[in-house]
């Protein structure tokens, strides 16, 4: 594509909600539009979820169509600060903004679709950092605005000659303090809603590696579909035709120059596909015109890899392969951990949710080993060891110390093999924060709490561990004991207030 693009139809949309999910594009079926992400200590730092009316439906591709070529246009050139009432225009005079014949049937189906859009009710947490520079929190439960038809009351009694929004107060701080981002306006009505929507959803990534000098930008098939509220395959063929689709549209305008596929897995372990999109020189076109205008692109790609949608991978170098079947490192521990537990006889389905739901730190390893030691020290009297593996787990049952893992050994000998490396530094902080662990949740005990209350606890995890393996009844009472203080140790930890790893060692740095 020669042109460079200088003469753009530009529309600037703000850089918080557009990348989530509101409206459901497939003409057929329903989807759940619900998101939860946690950062890497398990915190939620992502929450959105959006509900629809029972009456006016859900938000489809006509919600979908109004809402981006409509009404961002008219807020996209109202003043800023933004009023909170915005003028869209009579019905059909939406009709022609739509490219849409003025009938009777035409106008009805805008007016269902702006109700559908103004009924659904979004759950939100999320953080974002302003056009100011100022982090900002949206925590909230809320629609985006209210609507008002000719001939209703507007807020200072008049009647309305046009159909009005009135932004509620979440939607507009948002709109206000967000970054904005320019689109091609032109390019974004002749698509098709799901490629238009893909055509939102990459271009944060395509600015990226288009910045960053990257060959490719990438995404992930599974995060594609939650921030596009697209079905989900988990076939080959199904993904490739559903994604043809979508990408067919950006590859003959020439926004990308080809798309290339990786098959991988995802974190359950379900089959995935990461995404190569080349830029093309239509992409190439708009961020040269972006960039010459001095429009904001708004590209963090760094947080854009843990949100999944924005960005780029910053150190992607090597070429995509299609349809490789290794799959990702960073699922490779969960992979391996999947298969530790259903060689102990634990099924898979029951695995897979035991490893959604460990705790911080949890060390699964030393727990199995741990486990795998009692039951080979009296075979007989653990009847069911599956279900004491799964206790062990479930309880996040703290291993002795006295115990030595395999990771403490491999631990201990990359130490040796280089004492003053950062796998010595890494050992010393792990043990020096497991005695830190051990200690606070002993000194707890010892002051916090009573002796009978200690005694409670300790019948307690005696009666519970019972009820699940009744076998131990015949246990050795020194066997017993030493179970159930670690029991108990895990029973109080989380009412000690504790440092984080990560707090500890920075305590440690300045001390």
């Amino acid at each position: 594509m020669a042109r460079d693009l200088a003469a753009l139809n530009i529309i600037r949309t703000e850089t918080v909600l557009s990348k989530l999910p509101i409206h459901y594009l497939a003409k057929k079926g329903r989807i759940k539009i619900e998101i939860k992400r946690r950062n890497e200590h398990g915190v939620v730092n992502l929450q959105w979820k959006v509900s629809y009316s029972e009456e006016y439906g859900q938000a489809r591709a006509l919600a979908y169509k109004v809402d981006t070529l409509l009404i961002n246009r008219r807020i996209d050139e109202a003043e800023r600060p933004l009023p909170k009432l915005i003028k869209l225009g009579s019905l059909s005079q939406l009709c022609r903004d739509m490219d849409m014949p003025d009938s009777g049937q035409n106008t009805n189906n805008i007016k269902r679709a702006i109700l559908q859009n103004a009924s659904a009710f979004i759950t939100a947490k999320l953080s974002y950092k302003g056009a100011d520079g100022v982090e900002r929190n949206l925590e909230a439960g809320f629609t985006r605005y209210n609507v008002i038809f000719t001939g209703e009351r507007l807020p200072d009694g008049k009647k309305a000659n046009a159909v009005y929004l009135i932004l509620n107060d979440p939607y507009w701080e948002v709109l206000n303090n967000a970054p904005v981002r320019p689109l091609d306006y032109d390019y974004l009505r002749e698509l098709p809603p799901a490629p238009q929507r893909c055509y939102e959803v990459i271009s944060y990534r395509i600015f990226a590696a288009l910045k960053y000098k990257h060959p490719h930008a990438k995404m992930s098939y599974s995060d594609y579909c939650t921030f596009s509220a697209q079905k989900r395959h988990f076939d080959h063929e199904n993904f490739r035709v559903q994604m043809y689709k979508v990408h067919r549209p950006h590859v003959r305008s020439g926004y990308l120059e080809k798309v290339d596929f990786e098959e991988t897995m995802d974190g359950e372990g379900k089959p995935d596909w990461m995404m190569y999109y080349t830029p093309g020189e239509r992409a190439k076109a708009e961020y040269r015109a972006f960039t010459r205008k001095g429009q904001v692109i708004d590209i963090e790609p760094t947080s854009a890899e843990t949100n999944g949608v924005g960005g780029s991978e910053p150190q992607a170098k090597r070429a995509p392969q299609t349809k490789s079947v290794k799959p990702l490192p960073e699922k490779e521990a969960d992979h391996e951990l999947l298969k530790a537990l259903t060689r102990r006889g634990i099924e898979e389905a029951r695995a897979r949710k035991l490893l959604a739901s460990l705790a911080e730190n949890q060390h699964v390893p030393d727990q199995l080993e741990w486990g795998e030691h009692l039951i080979a020290q009296a075979p007989k009297k653990y009847r069911n060891p599956p279900g004491f593996y799964i206790y062990l787990i479930e309880k996040n049952v703290i291993v002795p110390d006295d115990f030595e893992t395999t990771r403490k050994k491999q631990l201990l000998l990359e130490a040796s093999e280089a004492r003053q490396s950062q796998h010595l530094n890494h050992y010393q902080l792990e043990m020096a924060y497991d005695e830190y662990v051990r200690g606070e949740v002993d000194r707890y005990i010892d002051e916090e709490m009573s002796k009978s209350e200690r005694q409670r606890l300790v019948e307690a995890s005696k009666q519970d561990l019972l009820k699940q393996h009744p076998y131990i009844a015949k246990w050795q009472q020194e066997q017993l004991d030493h179970v159930l203080g670690s029991v108990m140790q895990s029973a109080v930890k989380d009412r000690v207030q504790l440092l984080s790893f990560e707090e500890f060692c920075n305590k440690r740095k300045k001390q």
